[in-house]
């Protein structure tokens, strides 16, 4: 069996040392920039430098995540940034930006590359495509089974890397918006906000009434993935690595799940078979923090499995009841479940919405004062908040946990094995050799001249007790061959000098693990000739596309003249296609941002159809190889790939790619300076209701089905239903062929106003995207936009009457100009 990699998350110095002093194969961390937990400690320069040779010297990699999407603007700063790391021997770099990732294969072509699970790789296609560009390793998305990674990693030779504990995003990674258009703050720059754990009701669109929930108002907040009891199963797939999700917790938390998943997966390791875990473990793994748990798609959990409906927050443990509240005394009589110590911290789950926390600062059991209560003793403890009537309790932070857990990581030193030769012969330089376990080879040749004995000769047992000194370094002395004259003499001080320079050597040749690699410098100037000036000809009138999502809406839209039309509904795209093509207009396959391996095979099955010259639009890294196999001639990719820069178009166009749609993220200055330099044209989408979310989970099933029978899921065929937030916006829910859902913004973006401005920005494709529109609305929008465009190609850029009604009614419901004018933190 392979040796699988246990990756660990570091967002300060302490947790780096927690999660290399519990065991951790790997750790994954970011710099102060360009990483996606702009919220965690992170690392600078110097600190990085520090982190880099710590877990070198300890046989730990590490991998930085420069996971964000870049602008144009930026890639000046991200070049020096790359550069460093590359000079300071970081293995390897996280990336997300398809345009990140073209600029680390031109200039540091031997850089290691992994792909962040942002870059919402769900299939083996997927995973071709980034080994062709370069990626050694790929983060699947986190909704996959295991029986799918299985397959995939049985056909690739990619290092594939799977999450295994930790929180959960309720969308897939790298398709969120949520955070972004709400409130600016962009999940893909590091930024989110979330907005996923906050409360939301379903409303059923058509009366705006509430569908009552059973169990909880946090119809979007996933628990926390837990697969300790399943380590055998992860281990089988043939995964290169398993991976801990947060960088954003504590030490102690990196301590103690890291802690456990290493004894689980080295038990595994010697045993073959998954033993009974320690309860005393998992009942730390669960006190540490837990939302719950679940254990996610990788074993089936869905619906109802996978959420924590009731708290978006740490649950801790059950530790007992409430029975009593004594107003003189401030205090809180409590039946035990569980042992309870002063200093831990407890939570009280009230039938509001705000639960009571306190830090228990004394005990009392019979009146004693005591340090600690005993499961069903019934204590009383000092509270400040007034209680009444039987509430549960519980533990959210455990003292003795917090310092088992510190003392694992503060008093504890990993041991290196080495092992020496020491040669001192009467007349030569006193001489030591060392080695390691990975043929890491030291020779150290002291001052000191080897002198006989005037009296009584050093033995090799007084050697052997000073080399083995090495208490305040992380090397442990396995074995020591010794050359000695038995008539040698050697100064004490001398052996414990010749032991420590030898060991400093050793630390430094530990800590260089690239030592090929040739030192780079980055200027301005080479990332302006890199870029270049590129640009298309403006010279041509502003297309219309759109992209419709039934055969309802493509009826409504065929009335009207459009340049280009993307069909979403694969199910009916050759009634669609036919209907088109009577019409005289060609119609374009869209195929969906998620294929998974069962969708995919009918999406070979379309794309044989429609042979090399019908062209596609490619929502994922997937569908894009599965087009090049069958060498389409025109392929069109989606705004799913989240291209956010000219690199990422550079790169697009050596796939093959004829155009892209830029990110709905991007402002109007940024989506210029990409146009000045683009080879390919470029798409943007000017209105409509923009994805937000799309999921395998379903909060209308999850609401509207709550004991989750089997083909009880239909509701959503014959009713709208939306996400209504605690501002009272509501979320419309639209669900595909597949049964994801995809959630909406709860305004429409409309930029039809700006029409001349997007003109002279150089925009010359423009999209209306249509998602649960009905055939009026698709109407009336592209009556709008189809005269401000005949307007404008006549010089005038005022609004026609259709245009003018058209605005005014968007403005009355409530538009968006999404980023445009405001852009993203």
């Amino acid at each position: 069996m392979n040796q699988v990699e246990l990756l660990a998350p570091v967002g300060s110095w302490e947790a780096l040392e927690a999660a290399v002093q519990n065991g951790a194969d790997a750790v994954y961390l970011g710099g102060k920039a360009f990483n996606a937990r702009q919220s965690a400690g992170n690392f600078d320069e110097e600190e990085l430098k520090r982190a880099v040779a710590y877990c070198h010297i300890r046989g730990v990699q590490v991998f930085v995540t420069v996971n964000t999407l870049i602008g144009d603007e930026e890639f000046e700063e991200l070049g020096k940034y790359i550069t460093f790391l590359y000079n300071h021997d970081v293995d390897a770099i996280i990336v997300q930006d398809l345009g990140v990732a073209k600029f680390v294969r031109d200039f540091f072509p031997d850089f290691e590359l992994h792909a962040s699970t942002q870059m919402s790789v769900h299939n083996l296609e997927g995973v071709e495509l980034l080994a062709q560009l370069g990626f050694k390793r790929v983060v699947l998305a986190r909704e996959m089974p295991i029986e799918e990674i299985q397959r995939i990693q049985e056909a690739t030779n990619v290092d594939l890397e799977i999450f295994v504990h930790g929180a959960l995003c309720v969308s897939y990674s790298g398709q969120c918006l949520m955070s972004s258009m709400i409130g600016g703050r962009s999940g893909n720059r590091g930024r989110c906000a979330q907005t996923c754990r906050m409360t939301y009701s379903l409303i059923n669109m058509k009366d705006r009434q509430q569908v009552r929930s059973r169990f909880g108002e946090y119809l979007l907040s996933p628990r926390d993935l837990n697969t300790l009891e399943y380590v055998d199963r992860l281990l089988s797939s043939g995964v290169k690595s398993l991976k801990i999700e947060g960088r954003m917790k504590r030490p102690e938390y990196v301590a103690t799940i890291v802690g456990a998943y290493r004894k689980a997966i080295d038990q595994y390791m010697v045993k073959g078979v998954q033993l009974e875990l320690d309860p005393d473990l998992k009942q730390d793994v669960t006190q540490i923090f837990n939302r719950k748990f679940t254990r996610g798609y990788l074993f089936g959990d869905r619906g109802h499995r996978l959420m924590s409906f009731e708290k978006p927050s740490n649950r801790g443990v059950y530790i007992g009841e409430t029975l009593g509240y004594d107003k003189n005394k401030r205090r809180l009589k409590l039946k035990l479940s569980g042992d309870l110590t002063k200093g831990d911290g407890i939570e009280i789950w009230t039938r509001e919405k705000e639960n009571s926390g306190a830090i228990v600062e004394a005990i009392f059991h019979n009146g004693d004062k005591r340090e600690q209560g005993k499961s069903e003793e019934i204590i009383e403890i000092p509270f400040k908040s007034m209680v009444q009537g039987k509430l549960p309790v519980y533990k959210t932070t455990d003292l003795s946990l917090l310092k088992r857990a510190q003392e694992s990581y503060q008093r504890k030193e990993k041991r290196i094995s080495i092992y020496g030769r020491l040669k001192a012969v009467v007349g030569q330089p006193l001489q030591l050799d060392i080695w390691d376990d990975e043929q890491r080879y030291v020779h150290h040749e002291g001052d000191y001249i080897v002198e006989k004995a005037l009296k009584t000769a050093i033995t090799e047992e007084r050697i052997y007790e000073q080399m083995v000194k090495l208490g305040g370094t992380v090397y442990q002395l396995e074995h020591l061959e010794m050359v000695l004259d038995p008539d040698a003499a050697i100064p004490i001080g001398q052996l414990n000098q010749l032991r420590r320079e030898a060991v400093e050597k050793m630390d430094r040749a530990r800590e260089k693990r690239h030592a090929k690699r040739d030192q780079s410098e980055f200027s301005s100037s080479t990332i302006k000739a890199w870029i270049g000036r590129g640009g298309q000809k403006a010279d041509h009138p502003m297309q219309l596309h759109i992209s419709i999502s039934s055969i309802k809406q493509l009826q409504a839209a065929l009335e009207y003249k459009v340049d280009r039309i993307y069909y979403r509904e694969l199910s009916t795209v050759k009634q669609a296609t036919a209907l088109a093509r009577d019409a005289g207009v060609t119609l374009i396959p869209a195929f969906s941002r998620i294929t998974r391996m069962e969708d995919m095979k009918s999406a070979y099955r379309l794309l044989e159809e429609g042979g090399q010259e019908g062209p596609i639009l490619a929502g994922n890294l997937g569908a894009l190889e599965a087009a090049k196999k069958y060498k389409k001639s025109t392929i069109y990719t989606d705004y799913f790939l989240n291209v956010f820069n000219s690199a990422a178009l550079k790169l697009l166009g050596g796939l093959g790619v004829k155009e892209a749609t830029l990110s709905p993220e991007l402002t109007l200055k940024q989506v210029r300076r990409i146009l000045e330099h683009s080879e390919i044209p470029c798409e943007v989408v000017v209105q409509g209701y923009l994805m937000l979310m799309v999921m395998e989970y379903c909060p209308i099933e999850a609401v509207t089905n709550p004991k989750q029978k089997e083909g009880n899921c239909s509701r959503c065929r014959n009713n709208q239903f939306g996400l209504k937030d605690r501002l009272g916006k509501i979320f419309p829910i639209m669900t595909d062929e597949s049964c994801r859902t995809h959630l909406l913004n709860s305004q429409k973006l409309c930029l039809l106003g700006h029409i001349p401005e997007l003109y002279k920005a150089g925009i010359r494709k423009i999209r209306l995207d249509f998602t649960i529109e009905d055939s009026e609305e698709v109407k009336e929008t592209i009556e709008a936009y189809r005269e401000t465009l005949d307007y404008l190609r006549k010089g005038n850029e005022a609004l026609g009457s259709r245009g003018a009604v058209f605005l005014e009614k968007m403005q009355q419901q409530g538009l968006t100009k999404g980023h445009f004018y405001r852009g993203v933190e």
